[in-house]
């Protein structure tokens, strides 16, 4: 927790800073000395867009009572098996005593030294402990295969005994082939089972049991290491993060969004410790639409025998069971457009809802197309001690998806080559022009990379772990957060600041930019500490909250009303239609 007495220190002029380097046994927590000597130049790193998080190195200049102990060898403190927890100490000119701020707990990665009379140095270079996971010190796997199963069976019958968990299969992980002790794994599974995406969530964990569950056998072969599995895991679900925290504790979360997050840093303050500022966009990484192909669907049933009446969609499959069973794909030709709520009947079972995969709510009106195949999956849930069973849409043969990053607005009038006319820049369009349905779009009207402002980048992500996308729905929810990456994450400000040794990466800040006329959010990507100049060096992303986060939070009337009436009449009629699930066209 920062406190003002923390920004206080920082404030003080002159500032007196020292560098605390605590060498540990490998077994991070008996304390063998602390490496002595001036400090003559070094730095510290926190990176979030990287696996090991965090980095030190340091060239100090031993005293000469400390030679020997700062000597490359085993009886050394600079040693294979030896650990550093290193912090960024304050003094307090008023009362002459240092306040102690971690920067991590470290693992030699490489070290050098001289030992010459007139240029006796010591160099050190350091990584968090994912280095110990990633193959950098160790962390390699040897069997020939690892496999983390879908489920476990019985034996003699086959049966499903239990069905593992990926928070479960994560943490064996990391004990049992890591050897890491400390950790807080956060649950991971469907968007609508979390707390942070959904008010009503265990409810849905009760109606879906399998919400956790890990969907696909995973196999791995010899020489991977242990952190490439659990990356598997992690990469199970879009928009988590993996690291280990300043006190050496290995954490797997969502990553932060930030929208309701406070601002740790005022532009009061920064602008008092402000020394320089650099302007960086990306201008060749910039991309305003994400395009995601996922995994062609092998369907366990395809049927043409299908009627429509009263939006019961009544088909007739040879050899299906005679019950409904959970997990099976069904792909069926759809003889005509659907009416909202629409259901699906194989072989007169009982009609059961269609559903969206990814929300878990029924189907809208003209989703399911005319003389087009749809594959379905049918699940189970238990609620009120009652097994009921739904069809969720999968989407076509391909899972298929696509985010626009647009201000809102639609242009004149487009007429395709088959002589088809919609607005540009509207849904229908985009549909029409890429060949897809599932078309999200990200309203967000001062992104300056909207297709508005730049024209359409397309960035097409297919293959890989692609693959493993089994919905429509899902491949859409990829594409936007992807697309949140190519076209937000590269609107950025680095900033240099005296040094503070508890700025963190995923922190709120308001910063007034010498291009810009208020005060701005912005998020902390990464940290630079340079201790020859003891300077803090940040890369700062723009904030753009997601509109629909703005509406669910403050209400339609309060962000409508922040816009000008001639702007607001340009937004008004597409956005509240698109609000409202409605189609302005």
């Amino acid at each position: 927790m920062i406190t003002a007495k923390d920004l206080q220190l920082i404030l003080q002029k002159p500032l007196h800073f020292l560098l605390k380097i605590e060498v540990l046994k490998d077994d991070g927590k008996t304390i063998l000395d602390t490496l002595k000597g001036v400090v003559i130049g070094g730095t510290a790193s926190i990176d979030s867009a990287s696996s090991v998080r965090r980095t030190f190195s340091a060239s100090l200049v031993p005293t000469l009572y400390d030679r020997n102990d700062t000597k490359i060898t085993e009886e050394g403190l600079v040693w294979l098996n030896k650990e550093l927890r290193i912090y960024a100490c304050i003094m307090d000119i008023r009362t002459g005593t240092y306040t102690y701020y971690p920067l991590g707990h470290y693992i030699y990665t490489s070290s050098s030294g001289s030992y010459d009379a007139a240029t006796n140095q010591l160099t050190i270079t350091c990584s968090d402990y994912m280095s110990k996971l990633d193959g950098s010190k160790n962390g390699q796997i040897g069997a020939l295969v690892t496999k983390i199963p879908a489920y476990e069976e019985n034996t003699e019958t086959g049966a499903v005994i239990k069905r593992n968990i990926i928070r479960e299969a994560m943490i064996a992980v990391l004990k049992q082939s890591g050897g890491i002790a400390h950790y807080m794994v956060d649950d991971m599974g469907e968007y609508k089972a979390l707390p942070q995406n959904n008010d009503n969530w265990k409810s849905y964990r009760e109606q879906n049991p399998l919400w956790n569950a890990i969907p696909y056998d995973l196999e791995f072969s010899s020489g991977c290491t242990v952190l490439s599995i659990l990356e598997k895991l992690r990469d199970l679900y879009p928009n988590y993060e993996m690291f280990f925290d300043e006190y050496n504790v290995f954490t797997c979360r969502m990553i932060p969004s930030c929208y309701k997050d406070d601002i740790i840093f005022s532009n009061e303050f920064l602008q008092k410790i402000y020394i320089s500022e650099d302007t960086n966009i990306d201008m060749a990484a910039v991309r305003n639409i994400c395009e995601v192909w996922g995994k062609v669907i092998e369907a366990d049933f395809y049927t043409e025998q299908c009627s429509c009446q009263n939006n019961v969609y009544h088909c007739s499959i040879n050899g299906y069971e005679e019950a409904y069973y959970n997990g099976d794909t069904v792909a069926v030709k759809i003889p005509s457009a659907n009416a909202a709520n629409p259901k699906l009947n194989i072989n007169q079972l009982g009609a059961v809802n269609i559903l969206d995969e990814n929300t878990d709510a029924p189907v809208a009106a003209n989703v399911l197309e005319k003389d087009v195949v749809f594959v379905f999956k049918i699940k189970s849930k238990r609620a009120n001690g009652q097994t009921t069973y739904n069809a969720y849409l999968l989407g076509h043969w391909q899972a298929h998806g696509m985010n626009v990053l647009t201000d809102g607005t639609v242009g004149r009038d487009y007429t395709f080559h088959d002589g088809t006319v919609c607005p540009q820049y509207s849904k229908k369009y985009f549909q029409k022009k890429y060949n897809c349905e599932s078309v999200e779009l990200e309203i967000i009207p001062n992104s300056p990379f909207t297709v508005q402002k730049l024209g359409e980048i397309l960035d097409v992500k297919t293959g890989g772990d692609y693959d493993h996308i089994t919905s429509d729905s899902l491949a859409l929810s990829l594409a936007k957060w992807e697309n949140w990456k190519s076209a937000r994450l590269t609107d950025s400000i680095t900033l240099t600041t005296n040094l503070v040794p508890f700025f963190d990466v995923h922190l709120k800040i308001l910063y007034q930019s010498s291009h810009s006329d208020i005060p701005e959010q912005y998020i902390i990507k990464s940290v630079n500490h340079d201790f020859g100049t003891w300077t803090s060096t940040l890369s700062l992303m723009k904030f753009y909250p997601l509109y629909n986060d703005v509406i669910k939070e403050i209400g339609t009337h309060r962000v409508l009303s922040e816009y000008k009436h001639g702007t607001l009449n340009k937004y008004a009629h597409y956005k509240l239609t698109e609000f409202i699930g409605g189609d302005p066209h």
